[in-house]
């Protein structure tokens, strides 16, 4: 990889690039795309942001601390780290061994703060999953250098495409995402996002949000038999198709009981919830508050920004 003739030429189409981006239900503003000039500085102080940053160490190497505490760990060549916003962390340089990184920073939002967002299918949720990303340096054992050796590639083409740039990068950065579910074993979430099957069980629980579940026509549907079907959807995700239907129908319900002219009765059928009382415990158990008082305390929280 020539560094040096990239960073020359490619700073004109990283400014290109940092602008905001729709992709689904999400929006991406692209912060800073730029190659790290460390120059004659020896540390960088601790400090946090409101963005994310990836950092790709491509030659060299540098230090670095998170938090504020603990012990210096030194990224080397092929190796990263991510940056969540709001985590504190500060670095040093080698004398001797300058490292060359590549670094990308960006800000997220929802396209339609309205709209409820699902787990598993939600892009803006899945990107937004990387604030727990766990600190540390990160051996490259799933192409992000391949990755970004295609990036840089495709930027010092004779007439780049902006649009084709940004998605190789939203690219980079859901595999970040499936790394740290695999990471925290969270097996649920990547392969609910991925296996056809589990798909299909999503679109036909959303399907039948409002009303009661009858998990044999929904096997049916699929042209299973139902004990199989649920065994390959537990295998699967972690979870029953039971357990995963309530978790749908609370989500639904937490999203209505922000919205206006909708009692708890009529939040309770709407989510698909036949049984208030059963409803409530529900509620209390997943989020840790009755609905009443959750819409008393987020009606409270929204009255005081």
């Amino acid at each position: 990889m020539d560094i040096n003739r990239y960073k020359s030429e490619l700073p004109p189409v990283f400014n290109m690039l940092c602008q905001e981006i729709r992709i689904q239900d999400v929006i991406i503003e692209w912060v800073d795309i730029i190659f790290e000039q460390i120059g004659t500085a020896s540390k960088c102080p601790p400090h946090a942001h409101t963005w994310f940053e990836f950092n790709y160490v491509l030659a060299g190497q540098m230090g670095t601390r998170f938090d504020g505490d603990g012990d210096e760990i030194t990224v080397r060549e092929g190796e990263f780290f991510l940056i969540p916003p709001g985590r504190i962390h500060s670095h040093t340089y080698t004398r001797g061994s300058p490292h060359e990184g590549l670094c990308f920073r960006w800000r997220l939002r929802p396209a339609d703060p309205g709209r409820m967002e699902d787990d598993t299918r939600s892009l803006h949720s899945r990107l937004k999953s990387l604030q727990e990303w766990k600190p540390g340096a990160y051996r490259d054992e799933e192409g992000f250098g391949i990755m970004l050796a295609h990036f840089l590639k495709e930027a010092a083409a004779a007439d780049p495409s902006e649009f084709g740039l940004q998605l190789l990068l939203v690219r980079l950065l859901e595999r970040l995402c499936l790394l740290r579910q695999t990471l925290e074993g969270n097996r649920e979430s990547s392969v609910a996002a991925v296996d056809p099957l589990v798909r299909k069980v999503e679109i036909y629980m959303e399907d039948y949000l409002g009303s009661r579940l009858n998990t044999r026509e929904l096997a049916a549907s699929l042209h299973m038999s139902y004990g199989h079907l649920s065994r390959e959807y537990k295998k699967l995700t972690g979870n029953t198709i039971i357990e995963r239907m309530n978790s749908i129908r609370l989500e639904k319900a937490r999203e209505l009981l922000l919205l206006p002219g909708y009692n708890i009765s009529e939040v309770a059928e709407q989510a698909g919830f036949a049984d208030l009382s059963y409803f409530s415990k529900a509620f209390k158990k997943r989020y840790g508050q009755a609905p009443q008082s959750y819409r008393k305390a987020r009606a409270a929280s929204a009255g005081q920004t």
